[in-house]
């Protein structure tokens, strides 16, 4: 198994935050040792949202994409199942993320299977748990895929750049 680094990069649908990674000062170098880490990591689609003066701002000032990187990543493990657990995470960059859960708001259908068959116990693991993952969501960015293990830590796929508050894009 790929550490976290390796992780992120192998993931085709964020290169954007990849390269960030990789021209960030130590920022590989740190995803590469022990950890463990977690890391929520925004799609191209989801730096894409940002306009084109916002991306060339992040680009043209090195500190500042360090600063907004490292509020991507948190020190210690948090699967999906986990941050039920949390209201916060404090991130590499100080700051902490809102963790929300609208879990018991998702509908879990109403089809009434008889309780204790194999049937009952495939589709309710099988819905609760995605269910669970999409409801989970992160400084308002939904988890678009959970859990992606690594040597040293959990990578989560979410839909939106995570800006630390004060920050000026």
């Amino acid at each position: 198994m790929a550490n976290i680094f390796e992780t992120a990069r192998a993931e085709r649908r964020a290169n954007k935050f990849s390269r960030g990674l990789d021209s960030a000062a130590g920022l590989a170098q740190t995803l590469s040792g022990p950890g463990p880490f977690t890391i929520f990591v925004p799609t191209d689609a989801a730096f894409d949202q940002l306009s084109d003066d916002q991306q060339a701002n992040l680009l043209d000032d090195p500190g500042k994409l360090t600063k907004l990187l490292q509020y991507h990543i948190v020190p210690g493990l948090y699967t999906a199942e986990d941050m039920l657990d949390h209201i916060f995470l404090k991130t590499l960059e100080g700051q902490r993320l809102r963790v929300w859960a609208d879990i018991y708001e998702t509908p879990l259908g109403e089809e009434e299977i008889t309780t204790g068959s194999d049937a009952y116990g495939y589709i309710v693991q099988d819905t609760v748990t995605t269910a669970m993952q999409e409801s989970i969501k992160i400084n308002g960015a939904h988890v678009l895929l959970a859990d992606v293990s690594a040597d040293n830590g959990v990578m989560h796929i979410i839909d939106k750049v995570l800006v630390p508050q004060f920050m000026m894009l």
